[in-house]
């Protein structure tokens, strides 16, 4: 298939009627790469991280940046001019201006890290707008909001990406190579979780409560909900293993929380027991465990644990036929292949002969960045496919799905724990749809 595409072309392939892969191979540049102009929306602590990334990779350029805060939108457009010599435009007269931002001629795509609530609004509204939107995880937070993300995509022929940079990380990137060589044989289960006590973040940026004890606006997200509230982390890697909408896709999911303890504990140690928070009833339990089922028989076992004290740990387990991998343990076992019978061998034997085509062509610059590279990888592969006008890796199908864990497990939890359908969002279009590829930089 041409890696340039009119709207027609673009379209099939984001709907998946054409072949696509979902890490497309982009077009080789021969001298300066086009420039890519972004407009970005939310440059608070992740947005700013983001920003820094995306002004080291080249032909990238910001034109208009949108944020509620004014030190915020302030910081963004003073990095962007000392870095690049030009002011981008501020857009700060509400949590709408981005409505503004969007329809600016001069843009190819927008780019939203604001807190989840937004996240939708803005990548529909660019996509209508004419742009390439991207969103920071999740996509969205309802199952209409789901479908208004595949919705808008299929009738603007605008792709959709969600940046989950852990489908990017080093190690989940060489073991879905070695998945696509069959080394752990046919897949039949994976585990994962997003396991990381977040109640007190060293920045501020992410927990759920400030040095006072107030909560964030993910604390209040959590004080109303109890399910899988942030699942894309565990399941994006996940997903690709087991070729969710492309060849395989969710059926079912069942989910149950444990009681609340954890905020109300850190509150009271942290700030003091007359604390409002330190009584305060929380929706969310502790620990989640959803397990979901796939068309093709396997199963999924997810988890949501971070209210209580424990060191970050995303597990990754992916067993087959032949084998599996731990990510906890770092480590391998393969029937047949490992020199000890029922004995675990560190994942590095396996380096060599299976490190990712990216990692090996952008590792080196990739580490400079956050979370391991996968941030500096994740943002590449964006700018490459609107570079090029391709599809976007991450496609809006999996920005639903990977999303929809959310409300589903919420269901699930509120109704007793009863098994909930799982949407398809590409109606039916994940039976031809290819798996993910292994593909260079």
């Amino acid at each position: 298939m041409s890696e340039k595409m009119g709207r027609r072309q673009l379209l099939k392939s984001s709907l998946g009627i054409a072949t696509v892969s979902g890490l497309l191979r982009p077009q080789i540049s021969i001298g300066a790469p086009k420039a890519v102009r972004l407009g970005l929306v939310g440059v608070g602590c992740r947005g700013t991280d983001l920003l820094e990334t995306l002004l080291d990779i080249e032909g990238v350029e910001i034109g208009a940046i949108a944020d509620v805060d004014s030190e915020h939108l302030l910081r963004a457009q003073n990095l962007v001019e000392s870095k690049r010599g030009k002011r981008p435009e501020g857009y700060g007269k509400g949590p709408e201006d981005f409505r503004r931002l969007v329809k600016r001629d001069d843009l190819d795509a927008v780019l939203t890290a604001t807190p989840w609530k937004w996240h939708t609004p803005v990548c529909v509204a660019a996509m209508k707008a004419g742009k390439y939107a991207a969103t920071e995880v999740p996509a969205a937070t309802t199952l209409e909001e789901c479908w208004e993300l595949v919705r808008t995509s299929e009738e603007t022929g605008k792709p959709c990406m969600m940046l989950e940079n852990v489908c990017y990380f080093r190690d989940a990137l060489m073991i879905l190579n070695m998945v696509r060589a069959g080394e752990f044989g046919e897949l039949i289960h994976c585990e994962a979780g997003y396991q990381h006590d977040i109640r007190d973040v060293p920045n501020g940026c992410s927990g759920y409560f400030d040095k006072k004890g107030n909560l964030l606006w993910r604390g209040e997200e959590a004080a109303r909900h109890n399910g899988n509230i942030y699942p894309t982390h565990q399941l994006g890697p996940v997903a690709q293993y087991l070729n969710i909408d492309r060849g395989n896709r969710f059926t079912v999911l069942v989910s149950m929380s444990s009681k609340a303890r954890g905020f109300n504990d850190w509150v009271k140690h942290h700030v003091g027991p007359d604390h409002p928070n330190a009584k305060k009833e929380f929706a969310l339990g502790d620990v989640n465990t959803s397990l979901i089922k796939t068309a093709d028989g396997c199963t999924v076992t997810l988890y949501h644990d971070t209210s209580l004290p424990r060191p970050y740990d995303l597990i990754f387990r992916v067993q087959g036929t032949k084998g599996l991998y731990m990510k906890t343990l770092d480590s391998v076992y393969i029937e047949g292949v490992s020199p000890k019978e029922h004995a675990w061998e560190t994942v590095e034997t396996y380096r060599e002969k299976f490190e990712h085509p990216l990692w090996k062509q952008l590792g080196d610059v990739a580490l400079k960045y956050g979370h391991g590279g996968g941030d500096y990888i994740t943002l590449h592969q964006f700018v490459q496919a609107v570079r090029n006008r391709t599809q976007t890796p991450q496609d809006v199908y999996d920005a639903a799905t990977w999303s929809a864990i959310s409300p589903l497990s919420e269901k699930s939890v509120t109704g007793g724990s009863v098994p909930v359908e799982f949407p398809d969002f590409t109606k039916g279009k994940w039976k031809s749809r290819p798996p993910v590829g292994i593909v260079t930089s």
